[in-house]
């Protein structure tokens, strides 16, 4: 008969995605993940697997998060170019909130581990699928609308907005600089406004 979980899950995910978010993969043992959840060595694998699936499962959280992100800026009903404005000004919050310099847990795998592993690869460049998807929509409205270019195709400027955002994430890691932070979501927001 299986053991039931008599902890909490989700909280349990949140102190793992923590952990490996602040060391990477590499970095953190399972000593680390030990104490960081407060369960044993025998209850983490048979709850979650082997590191790696536990790792996997931490990235999606966080995943979640993001999306929360983006969902939050699309709720307030703006137009495409305000919406994009609103996505870099969340992150800049997430940006100037993050103490310990740990930066978008993303970014950090896919340059520590994003080629060792299929099932990370995988995760990752879904994220990135994902990501260019939620701009190239954005775009593509914006262009409808007349707040965004039209004279380059939707696609390319949803490539420039991924890169964009994933550079400012990497530059937020170095850079607390509110007034500079904001020059840079600017600078974006002018390369593609009409």
């Amino acid at each position: 008969m299986p053991r039931t979980e008599v902890f909490d899950r989700e909280e349990v995910l949140e102190k793992a995605k923590n952990i490996f978010w602040f060391k990477g993969y590499n970095g953190t043992s399972m000593q680390d993940l030990v104490d960081a959840t407060g369960l044993n060595r025998s209850s983490i694998y048979n709850s979650f697997g082997n590191k790696m699936e536990l790792y996997l499962q931490t990235l999606k959280k966080y995943q979640g998060d993001i999306s929360d992100l983006f969902d939050k800026a699309n709720k307030q009903e703006r137009n495409a170019i305000e919406t994009i404005g609103l996505i870099f000004l969340y992150v800049l919050e997430d940006i100037l909130e993050d103490t310990e310099e740990k930066g978008c847990m993303l970014i950090n795998c896919r340059t520590e581990m994003g080629n060792h592993d299929n099932q990370l690869h995988e995760l990752l460049e879904a994220d990135q699928e994902r990501l260019l998807g939620i701009f190239q929509n954005l775009v593509s409205q914006g262009q409808a609308e007349g707040s965004i270019l039209t004279g380059e195709k939707s696609e390319l400027l949803a490539y420039y907005l991924v890169n964009a955002f994933q550079g400012f994430r990497i530059s937020g890691m170095n850079i607390k600089d509110t007034v500079i932070l904001k020059s840079i979501i600017q600078n974006i927001l002018k390369t593609i406004a009409r």
